[in-house]
């Protein structure tokens, strides 16, 4: 009986101390307030944007550092390449307009739960994603952890479709201790993905005059042109009868127009990318010149195939509008005005684009899909009804006999034997001889007369 009470008494001490754990979580967890940490209005308050030189993202799987050098911001993971202005904006100024809808204290040991844990703890659990904002010496100006989506239910990392999306927020920070803010946004700038926050400007090629593919093997080689951009047909050079370029196979008019890129490689990987590349020289009637270069490339670890491109790119741009004759002067200036604003555009066009040379892309099949089309893959299938062409050779002589029409030829243009003068005017023609009908039988062979009718003798009548 006694240790039946023992028992007894253990069970409930148990029992107790398992509810006083789980009211004590609880309170950890819950939307109370805690001293120390008063509701504010801002999540980041005080945040001077302008001095913000540096943003580095980091989670469990990657990490991207962005930089203002000079007056670019560029990617470090991406050997420097500029990175997106508007990209950076938007983000800064989001951080800095954020409002707290609630706040929670979340004890350290469930912050995986919520999806607050930073990086590098070797739980490896519940990490968020680390937002550092540094100076221009590299000193921390603000620091946070973005933890799980919720949704209006109250979920963590419930999915954001079907309800109003918020996210968890802990600051890092003495001052905001252990409190974690909720916010209605889910701050989808802030990734830790480098190519998200490349500058995706490409260059844009308009108004195609002729296309120039250069293969590895020469027959899988072509070239087209049109003789103005009004023009829809391209016209294949060098093509043989019957042979013309399909439109529905190759689009050649908006060719590489408003292209993009899912990613850039550093410089020292263009070698690999572009193994086996195919070269197009395309000119515009604009004046521009792009020289393009383009691989497939077999996907690693079935990722699929991949497919890199390079463009360099020059111009020759007019540098003074051609004179009108009897150009009034009100007319003129409008035309010059017009002119040079177009001449202006151009030139800011060719800046833009320079600065994508020596990069390597990684692009969509579609974006080079084609450029990387052979000479038989372009053109229109026969037309059944067009008579067969002539053979190669025809309208030759037979083999053995001499060509009559070169022999003519050769007699009317042999020039004169050594010493003797070419006539300045031609010969007389030797008249033909007259060719008189053959004598009717019975008639002069010499004069073509017939003999007179022998005479009827007197008073024989007609019968």
């Amino acid at each position: 009986m006694k240790k039946i009470i023992i028992l007894t008494a253990v069970l409930a001490a148990l029992v107790g101390a398992a509810l006083y754990q789980q009211k004590a979580r609880k309170s950890r967890l819950s939307t109370g307030s805690r001293k120390g940490v008063e509701m504010r209005e801002m999540l980041v308050p005080d945040l001077d944007v302008n001095s913000i030189q540096k943003i580095r993202i980091k989670d469990a799987q990657s990490e991207v550092n962005v930089a203002l050098n000079g007056t670019a911001w560029t990617v470090a993971e991406r050997g420097g390449y500029e990175a997106s202005f508007d990209h950076i904006s938007r983000a800064l100024l989001a951080l800095k307009e954020q409002k707290i809808s609630r706040k929670q204290f979340v004890g350290k040991e469930a912050w995986a739960k919520v999806g607050v844990q930073p990086p590098g703890e070797p739980t490896g659990y519940g990490i968020g994603t680390l937002v550092e904002l540094l100076d221009s010496k590299g000193n921390i100006k603000k620091s946070l952890v973005l933890g799980g989506n919720v949704t209006s239910s109250g979920n963590p990392n419930a999915s954001p479709f079907g309800g109003n999306s918020e996210r968890l927020v802990r600051m890092v920070s003495p001052d905001d201790g252990e409190t974690i803010w909720t916010i209605n946004n889910t701050f989808a700038d802030l990734e830790s993905k480098p190519e998200a926050w490349l500058d995706k400007a490409f260059f844009d090629v308009q108004k195609v005059k002729s296309v120039e593919i250069t293969a590895a093997t020469p027959a899988d080689s072509w070239k087209a042109s049109r003789p103005d951009a009004e023009t829809t047909d391209f016209t294949l050079e060098g093509a043989k009868p019957g042979e013309k370029i399909d439109a529905g196979k190759v689009s050649l008019a908006t060719l590489l127009s408003s292209p993009t890129f899912n990613d850039v490689l550093a410089k020292d990987k263009a070698a690999d990318a572009l193994k086996g590349a195919v070269k197009a020289k395309i000119v515009t009637f604009e004046g521009f010149t792009y020289s393009v270069q383009a691989a497939k490339q077999g996907g690693k670890d079935g990722t699929g195939d991949k497919y890199y491109l390079s463009v360099s790119v020059s111009a020759d741009l007019p540098k003074a509008r051609p004179a009108v004759k009897d150009e009034k002067e009100e007319d003129k200036k409008k035309n010059d005005a017009a002119f040079a604003e177009e001449k202006k555009k151009l030139e800011d066009k060719l800046a833009a684009e320079k600065k994508l040379e020596g990069w390597v892309y990684d692009v969509s099949e579609y974006t080079v899909s084609n450029l990387l089309k052979k000479r038989s893959e372009i053109l229109a299938e026969p037309d059944k009804n067009a008579p067969p062409a002539a053979p190669e050779g025809a309208g030759a002589t037979a083999p053995g006999l001499p060509d009559v029409s070169k022999m003519l030829q050769g007699l009317k243009s042999t020039p004169a034997a050594p010493g003797l003068t070419q006539p300045s005017s031609p010969l007389p023609e030797t008249p033909k001889p007259e060719i008189k009908p053959a004598p009717a039988p019975g008639s002069n062979p010499v004069t073509g007369e017939k003999p007179a009718s022998p005479a009827k003798p007197e008073g024989e009548t007609k019968k």
